[in-house]
């Protein structure tokens, strides 16, 4: 059984964050004031320049993500915290910034990947803070959940073409990034298949308590799901993103960046395939569209396809009855249906 560490909530985060990693800086949105200070000892900003205004940029739910104005220019700021930024009491290993620094400077490196890449400006490992490009225009693919919005084919070109690359290269010494994968594998296959789990399924969606009831309770499903988080778990011969979903890639007139690479590890490229394919068929893509992953994906010899559409049918499910949530327009019905035929797929 996966335990999930939670923290107390006596103690400030800051405080928190100050006695857990030993660092006196801890950043936020309301506080430009620190974030002047801390980035001038860090040595960053240019002579005199000066912060006019820090704002959060994006929807992360795992790190702090600032966007800083200054009167010469504008970048990003990501800090990690002890815990997960959107669920302060749940405990996430604050060295997982370190591991988004090492795909950065991986992706980077490749001549065909990092065109996809923001720039990584500084790394500060003992502040567990990254500065990075800031993309601007460019905004994240959440929308593609919602009826009025869909995915380009170039888009997803570009998505498979990036993985085809990202998952022939040499894993090397990167990281195995064994507790956030924990963490990650008890909100993937364990927790949302279990009775206790605590989640607050009606509040999140009136009536989904009673939906996801059966698959709480199904032994051979948690079974299945079980053993596809050990694979998930052992350390496999590629270098996967371990997040590829519209969540973590953006989109800027068309062309493709992709971020928060906090959870890469050396694994599986079913994994990423099979969590894309979930997203996908979530977010309603085209029959067109769900054809060119098996046209356009480039896998390394050893994929296994059986084993990516097992991730992918975890992945639906775990979004549909899980903690984390996403923003679809699904009725009960529908999500019911959904649960069904992913189960039907995983079991068959």
């Amino acid at each position: 059984m996966v335990t999930i560490s939670y923290l107390s909530s006596m103690k400030t985060n800051a405080e928190r964050f100050r006695n857990e990693t030993g660092s006196e800086w801890y950043l936020t949105a309301d506080t430009p004031e620190v974030t002047q200070r801390y980035l001038d000892q860090l040595g960053f900003l240019l002579p005199a320049e000066r912060i006019l205004a820090t704002t959060v940029a994006g929807e992360g739910n795992m790190n702090l993500a600032l966007r800083v104005f200054t009167d010469r220019r504008h970048f990003i700021l990501k800090q990690s915290r002890p815990w997960v930024a959107k669920f302060p009491d749940l405990a996430a290993p604050v060295n997982r910034i370190l591991v988004e620094r090492d795909y950065q400077s991986i992706t980077t490196e490749n001549r065909q990947l990092s065109g996809h890449s923001p720039e990584l400006l500084k790394a500060d490992p003992a502040n567990f803070a990254l500065l990075m490009e800031d993309l601007g225009g460019a905004k994240d693919l959440s929308a593609v959940y919602q009826e009025k919005e869909s995915l380009s084919d170039r888009e997803l070109e570009d998505m498979l073409r990036y993985l085809s690359i990202l998952h022939q290269l040499p894993v090397d010494d990167f990281p195995a990034n064994r507790e956030l994968r924990r963490l990650n594998h008890a909100h993937m296959f364990d927790l949302p298949f279990r009775p206790d789990n605590g989640f607050p399924l009606d509040a999140l969606y009136p009536g989904l308590a009673k939906v996801a009831r059966p698959f709480q309770y199904d032994e051979k499903l948690r079974a299945v799901a079980l053993e596809l988080g050990e694979i998930y778990l052992s350390d496999g011969p590629h270098l996967v993103h371990g997040d590829f979903y519209p969540g973590s890639l953006m989109s800027d007139k068309g062309h493709l960046y992709v971020i928060d690479g906090e959870f890469a590890h050396p694994g599986r490229p079913a994994f990423d395939l099979g969590v894309l394919t979930a997203h996908l068929s979530l977010a309603g893509a085209t029959a067109s569209q769900m054809e060119m992953i098996g046209k356009l994906y480039d896998p390394p010899g050893d994929f296994d396809a059986s084993l990516a559409n097992s991730f992918c049918q975890i992945e639906i499910m775990r979004r549909l009855i899980g903690i984390a949530q996403l923003p679809l327009p699904l009725s009960l019905d529908e999500r019911q249906k959904r649960l069904d035929v992913a189960r039907s797929a995983l079991l068959n």
